[in-house]
């Protein structure tokens, strides 16, 4: 493949090599080898004895495209990836592995072992890896909202309302604490949606005479002060909390 570029014309290659970052779902049927590139352009390469044999890219352009040669610096960046694709696999032995049952019995270290490994071995799987579990939250939100029902169940109530005075220490800690590490960790709408759920409950002028209501008045609007500003949410939950804060400045002040 040390010829491939002359496919290419000089303004081509230019743009190739800043798509070689963009290269996705690598795969490799025993024929072809394929990727998707920015996210859009399914991008095949057909290799025989590890020369480059043909190409084709869903983009409009006929042929010798950016994206094609993008993968292709990709792969001549990272060549041991067009190695392990290449070797030739038992795709029957693979079809009868019972997955779920392996899984069952394989340690949590072990399995850190065997990832390392194939990090090492495999750039783009690690790559893969982490910019799978980046973009989905590894927060368990359930746990959140089951710790603050907790809080307010183990306050109890009176004549229908919460008994602050019962909550103050835990209500306080679960705000200063798990709702700070939620925004540290920029999962901005979970701890939106409690901060709020925390205030809709305690926003009743019966509370106002309670010393822990302003405690829990200063963080909330501190912290939903500072979400307005980096988050991204509904006009109308930006507009219910705007109504909370002016009602505890009116207050507080």
């Amino acid at each position: 493949m040390n010829c491939w570029k002359n496919n290419f014309n000089e303004k081509t290659l230019k743009q190739g090599i800043k798509y070689k970052n963009d290269v996705e779902n690598i795969a490799y049927d025993g024929y072809a080898f394929n990727a998707t590139v920015k996210s859009k352009f399914d991008v095949e390469l057909i290799l025989q004895d590890h020369l480059l044999y043909d190409m084709n890219c869903s983009c409009s352009k006929k042929s010798s495209c950016a994206h094609e040669a993008g993968l292709l610096y990709f792969l001549e960046e990272f060549p041991e990836i067009l190695e392990d694709y290449a070797e030739e696999t038992d795709f029957e032995k693979i079809s009868d592995i019972d997955i779920n049952g392996d899984l069952k019995v394989i340690s949590e270290s072990k399995l850190k072992k065997f990832l390392k490994k194939e990090f090492r071995k495999n750039p783009k799987l690690k790559y893969n890896f982490i910019k799978h579990f980046s973009s989905e939250s590894l927060i368990d939100t359930k746990a959140y909202e089951r710790k603050l029902k907790q809080i307010l169940r183990n306050g109890g109530k009176e004549f229908g309302y919460y008994k602050l005075h019962n909550m103050r220490t835990p209500l306080k800690n679960f705000i200063k604490k798990d709702i700070y590490t939620l925004i540290q960790q920029n999962e901005f709408e979970l701890a939106f949606k409690l901060l709020n759920n925390i205030m809709d409950h305690f926003i009743d002028p019966i509370y106002w005479s309670d010393d822990a209501w302003y405690e829990i008045a200063y963080y909330y609007r501190e912290y939903v002060t500072f979400l307005l500003r980096h988050g991204k949410f509904r006009k109308e939950e930006e507009s219910h909390v705007k109504k909370n804060v002016d009602k505890i400045n009116d207050i507080v002040f």
